[in-house]
């Protein structure tokens, strides 16, 4: 006689938040090969092409860049936050397995990679009902295959939203619809107490926007085993829209998800060049300054652009100084940067500071001072159409 079929819901009445978390746990603890697992997505021969085609539909659309700060949620043994910190990104990676963690920390000590990232990686072991992050402390947020093991989404929504900068994206590649029923589930539910969960998109929208963030958007992809003919492209390429087509994207939409959420309307920052633009303005027209002295002037500088400027950021990525640089007084050729003051707080688009900032010079003779913004590691804003400040200064020994 076969086995009664388990109700996810029954399972999370019975065992409730911590005890999914112990059984979590376990599970990790119980593998008979952990370099499967340390090994993904490429020890999972069958399964390695879509999560790959999957994780970089996701990438592609969340925009990362260089500096950001990206939780992985639910990251089990960390294959995807080591990937996200190869590409330049500070990584947290969160779940609610000390063990999958630990294994995790071993993926990313043991295993060496070609390139040294700028940025760094950490594991933060999570309760199940508060993500180990400081309020908007995180500017993207991935969830690949981990959502639907969630026993309380709605609360985990609002939790989403808290730790999310404004203007950040949730990424996740999730099964939608019925789940829980399928054979592969129903093991796991029985053998390991692993919650799979039915997730319904209505109600996952009415969740993320009670949470505040905007209606999902969704990535449009086909089923693998989806071809077309020679005379099919032809007929797609020249813009005829196939019914085959249709019905291809028709399922994966019905049985498996990447959707998105934002929170509030998209908005780069100063890591990304498009976007950046100041005007910029200062009192002093001519500076008689000493070697070693420093004086000051008052600066204005306006955020012109679409951008978010960043005051601080780990490896100094997109960080925004006022920048001075020294150009000889007949040629205005560049003798050397100079100087730099960070801007003291983060600037969103129209917003303006207006202060005294030092200036000074390490070598005699007369030059003109040029002031303008740097996006540290990024761009020069002057390179992008904004206009800097000239100062003549005489400089004495």
């Amino acid at each position: 006689m076969d086995p009664e079929p388990i109700d996810p819901k029954s399972l999370i009445e019975e065992l409730g938040v911590e005890g999914l978390n112990r059984y979590s746990d376990e599970y990790y603890k119980r593998l008979y090969d952990s370099n499967i697992q340390l090994g993904k997505p490429f020890s999972m021969f069958e399964q390695t092409p879509q999560l790959l085609v999957r994780l970089g539909l996701i990438l592609e659309s969340l925009r990362l860049k260089p500096g950001m700060k990206v939780l992985d949620f639910g990251a089990g043994t960390c294959w995807i936050s080591k990937a996200l910190w190869q590409m330049g990104c500070s990584v947290v990676a969160t779940d609610v397995s000390e063990e999958a963690l630990r294994l995790g920390r071993t993926l990313f000590e043991e295993y060496p990679i070609p390139n040294t990232p700028p940025c760094s990686w950490q594991t933060r072991l999570f309760d199940g009902f508060r993500i180990p992050c400081e309020d908007e402390e995180i500017d993207r947020i991935v969830c690949f295959d981990a959502f639907h093991h969630v026993p309380n989404p709605e609360a985990i929504a609002k939790e989403f939203h808290r730790v999310l900068r404004n203007g950040g994206k949730i990424g996740f590649n999730e099964p939608i619809g019925d789940h829980s029923t399928s054979t592969d589930s129903q093991r796991e539910m029985r053998d390991y107490k692993v919650l799979e969960n039915d997730l319904d998109m209505p109600t996952l929208k009415m969740w993320f926007c009670d949470a505040g963030f905007q209606p999902p958007t969704f990535k449009a992809a086909v089923n693998p085993d989806y071809f077309l003919e020679y005379d099919q492209w032809q007929r797609c390429a020249a813009g005829e829209v196939l019914k085959t087509t249709g019905t291809a994207l028709s399922e994966f939409a019905r049985v498996s998800g990447i959707f998105f959420f934002q929170k509030g309307n998209p908005l780069n920052d100063s890591r990304q060049m498009d976007g950046l633009a100041h005007t910029l303005t200062v009192d002093a027209k001519r500076l008689d300054l000493t070697v070693g002295e420093s004086k000051r002037a008052c600066v204005s500088v306006r955020n012109t652009g679409e951008n978010r400027w960043l005051c601080q950021n780990e490896a100094h990525i997109g960080v925004v100084h006022i920048a001075s640089r020294l150009f000889d007084y007949d040629s205005m050729e560049l003798v050397c940067d100079n100087t730099r003051f960070r801007i003291p707080h983060e600037m969103e688009p129209g917003d303006q500071f207006e202060g005294d900032i030092p200036l000074s010079a390490k070598r005699p003779g007369r030059y003109w001072l040029k002031l303008d913004l740097v996006s540290e590691t990024v761009c020069w804003f002057e390179s992008l159409g904004s206009k800097p400040a000239l100062v003549e200064v005489n400089v004495s020994s």
